[in-house]
């Protein structure tokens, strides 16, 4: 059974392969258009020699943008390797590791959940897990969700991180538990937030007191970690468009608050479907083989215990009722709640915790047909889904199939663009528009004739400042010439004006790492050689206990 599980996973996995990046579309592929064209821009930047280019020269249209200083790199990475190391187009790269995730977020719970059932169980658990509809349709294909995608397939091994913590003497566990919350920030902000908060539940559940201070203390030691991508994120907040990210219209994506749209409704219900199937095999999950008999008040009294299925328990009560309007206190007190946008993104952690229970409930007695019999209709709904929308009429669907157009028009589609990625002159000036496709506020600028470009900024030979170039400014810029640094400003509509009054000859502007960049690199090499140290620290007291005691001497010495 857990193998024909699995094998439904692989040909949902597949069917990401075979129809590629859907075009933006009612109830269909809305960031799907971002990750193709971030992912290409990236590859072009690691051709040039930038492994990390913090500001985007070609987004928005040319203009540039903001887009690596706030929102992390990781997803895009791995499609610009697969682009790369393959010769992918980006729309195929995209799409091959939109699958190769899915198949790996099997592969993450497995390993998570072998620590406590059968592996044949824990497989059942992860397989059955990947077919729910937010891991398999509202992801995927409805909001393309390629950075939460990547996330999710993280999220069992952070779970895995934080029982290793919990478990461990002294600082044995925290270097582990800090790269896990370490790579969710730089995979996918909204799922490292959210598990921020919900991980240290998790652990709470898992062994009380201790685990919820040792991941409280391994959550800081990750943020520093990260710090390369946070500090630069947060220190430079108030140059860039993100002050509405911590507005209130998350209420309107929460269960309860009012009344929803059809894209809503199909998000709230994979979360509704997840928190009932969770209830479904609680029971059996802590109640056979396992704790003291007596129905409810046996059970009850395993759930008061430490361990696996109180952890999954607080996790899934926590993680359901944190997107309905019950919360609605913690998203109005708390910023960064708010800062993720959407309170059904909670749901991501509800995956882990129908894997969890199913494991549990099959290594207990549970047939694993019943998983086989709930898992077969839920691989059929993203087909049928799709399909469904082919026969009402969709016009996109002959661009699902990977190609060069798909790339085209992803370059040239104003969802590949995000409001977030302005800076905040440029979006007080009105810009914001073109990323919602607008028109253009106004004119752009000629650059200076002669004028080079260059991979980060340009090389202008000669002219006479102050002028204008077709980028937007941002306080990263910065431009010499012969006579030395040369005064950068943003101009009225939002551009990068070169503020010098007096000609320059030789001048190059470009895009140099700012203050926070270096004190972010700082932190995170510091805490890098810090969790080091622990760990070599532990292994050389475990080298120490495992050497063999030395000779007795014997009663004539």
């Amino acid at each position: 059974m857990a193998l024909a599980l699995l094998g439904l996973v692989f040909g949902l996995a597949l069917l990401s392969i075979v129809l590629g990046v859907p075009l933006y579309g009612a109830m269909l592929g809305h960031d799907a258009d971002f990750a193709v064209n971030g992912v290409h821009m990236l590859s072009a930047s690691w051709v040039a020699g930038e492994f990390w280019p913090r500001w985007m020269i070609d987004t928005n249209y040319g203009l540039g943008g903001t887009t690596y200083y706030s929102y992390p790199p990781m997803a895009h990475w791995s499609g610009a390797a697969m682009s790369r190391l393959l010769g992918l187009n980006a729309a195929d790269a995209v799409s091959l590791t939109m699958a190769l995730w899915r198949l790996l977020s099997v592969l993450t719970a497995w390993l998570w959940l072998r620590r406590h059932v059968p592996p044949g169980a824990a497989l059942c658990g992860a397989a059955f897990a990947a077919l729910l509809p937010y891991a398999a349709l509202v992801n995927p294909w409805i909001r393309f969700a390629y950075a939460e995608t990547a996330a999710a397939a993280l999220l069992p091994l952070l779970l895995l991180a934080i029982e290793r913590a919990a478990d461990g003497r002294r600082s044995e566990g925290i270097a582990g538990l800090a790269l896990a919350y370490a790579a969710l920030a730089l995979t996918n902000l909204p799922t490292c937030a959210l598990a921020a908060h919900l991980g240290p539940l998790y652990a709470l559940g898992y062994a009380g007191r201790r685990g919820l201070v040792r991941t409280i203390l391994g959550g800081i030691a990750g943020a520093l970690l990260a710090a390369c991508f946070l500090v630069p994120a947060i220190g430079l907040l108030r140059y860039a468009n993100a002050a509405d990210v911590f507005n209130p219209l998350w209420r309107f994506n929460m269960l309860g608050y009012s009344a929803p749209s059809r894209y809503v409704l199909v998000v709230w219900g994979s979360g509704v479907l997840m928190a009932g199937l969770g209830a479904w095999l609680l029971p059996t999950a802590i109640g056979r083989g396992f704790g003291p008999p007596g129905g409810w008040p046996g059970r009850w009294q395993v759930l008061q215990r430490r361990g696996l299925p109180r952890a999954l328990a607080l996790l899934g009560a926590a993680g359901f009722l944190l997107s309905t309007v019950v919360a609605l206190p913690l998203w109005w007190g708390l910023p960064q709640l708010s800062a993720t946008e959407h309170p059904w993104r909670t749901y991501g952690h509800l995956v882990p915790v129908v894997a969890g229970l199913a494991a549990l409930a099959v290594a207990r007695g549970l047939r694993p047909g019943w998983l086989l019999a709930i898992g077969v209709p839920l691989a059929l709904l993203p087909p049928a889904f799709l399909l469904a929308r082919v026969s009402l009429g969709y016009q996109g669907w002959q661009h699902f199939l990977p190609s060069a157009e798909r790339l085209a028009i992803a370059h040239e589609h104003y969802r590949a663009y995000s409001w977030e990625h302005l800076p905040a002159p440029a979006a007080a000036a009105g810009w914001a528009t073109i990323a919602g496709g607008g028109a253009e506020p106004y004119a752009r600028p000629e650059e200076p004739p002669g004028t080079e470009r260059l991979t980060n900024g340009f090389r202008i030979p000669h002219a006479v400042a102050p002028f204008r170039l077709p980028q937007f400014w941002f306080p990263s810029w910065e431009a010499r010439d012969a006579l030395g640094e040369v005064p950068l400003r943003a101009s009225p509509e939002g551009f990068l004006e070169v503020a010098a009054n007096r000609p320059v000859n030789d001048l190059v502007v470009r895009i140099r790492p700012t203050l926070h960049e270096r004190v972010g690199w700082l932190v995170t090499l510091a805490t890098a050689a810090g969790l080091l140290l622990l760990r070599l620290q532990r292994a050389a007291r475990a080298w120490r206990t495992a050497q063999p005691a030395g000779p007795v001497p014997s009663a004539e010495g």
